[in-house]
């Protein structure tokens, strides 16, 4: 992935998950998500106090509109990672 398309993250997630809708948010009920234009890069290591910048996860995010509350979700499960980008995708083995 060159760069992070938030449009093509949400088409993606929608054939994903057979369009269906998302969820009723877990902890307020909302409805209505959004999501932003960059994405995040989970931080993943086997040390809680030795995580620093190296292995990650590319994540693109929605957020409910009502009480914040943010899901993520994998880039490259959803096929947006260019296969060299794959290495560091964080995935476990």
């Amino acid at each position: 992935m060159k760069t992070y398309n938030p449009n093509e993250f949400i088409k993606s997630l929608a054939q994903h998950t057979n369009n269906r809708p998302v969820p009723q948010c877990p902890y307020c009920g909302g409805q209505q998500f959004t999501t932003t234009d960059s994405l995040a890069s989970i931080l993943i290591g086997k040390e809680p106090n030795g995580i620093a910048i190296g292995p990650f996860i590319p994540a693109g995010m929605i957020i409910c509109q009502k009480c914040g509350h943010i899901e993520f979700f994998a880039l490259g499960v959803l096929g947006l990672m260019d296969s060299g980008d794959e290495k560091n995708n964080g995935e476990q083995k």
